[in-house]
């Protein structure tokens, strides 16, 4: 078999990566293909919930923001407990023919934090293509890290998001299938 593919999805500010996503998602599953991962998604200014793809299952990711304890981050304060139990969710992942992670962030690929361990996870290569959301600004951090050579970035912007989940799709059928 040839090596698994990562996508970076990778694009401004709140231009619906995430929405993207959630987009392909149902796609990908009703074309047979096996889903797992984490999708995030923002719940107030400061409040993130995540998803585990697996069982379905949400939960909030941040404690409040102008609370005390946790990780703080310039716009969130993570929940060390909520950030563990996503982490065994994380690697309750694999083997899987398709993988997500919204989103690997400074808290991964700066403060060595979080769900850093995605990193030695994928290079396990128990998957066959994971879209794996990264800021613009940490792009250069995320492929310097990538356990793999064959890596797709995929900019999103307002004008292709929409368009964007059948062609990933088209992509993923291909990388399940050997091609």
């Amino acid at each position: 078999m040839p090596e698994p593919t990562i996508v970076l999805l990778t694009g401004e500010y709140q231009v619906g990566k995430s929405t993207l996503c959630r987009h392909l998602i149902p796609l990908l599953t009703a074309a047979g293909l096996q889903v797992s991962g984490l999708l995030t998604s923002r719940t107030g200014p400061h409040d993130l919930a995540v998803t585990e793809l697996n069982s379905g299952r949400s939960y909030p990711l941040t404690l409040p923001f102008e609370g005390t304890g946790g990780i703080s981050l310039p716009h969130f304060r993570m929940d060390p407990q909520a950030m563990a139990t996503s982490l065994q969710a994380l690697e309750a992942s694999f083997p899987t023919q398709v993988f997500f992670l919204d989103e690997i962030g400074p808290l991964e690929l700066i403060m060595e934090q979080g769900w850093v361990k995605v990193l030695e996870l994928l290079k396990q290569e128990s998957y066959r293509v994971a879209f794996i959301v990264v800021r613009p600004e940490l792009l250069i951090q995320a492929i310097w890290r990538l356990p793999v050579s064959a890596y797709v970035v995929v900019r999103v912007t307002g004008e292709n998001r929409d368009t964007l989940p059948v062609t990933l799709l088209e992509l993923a059928q291909r990388a399940v299938a050997g091609g």
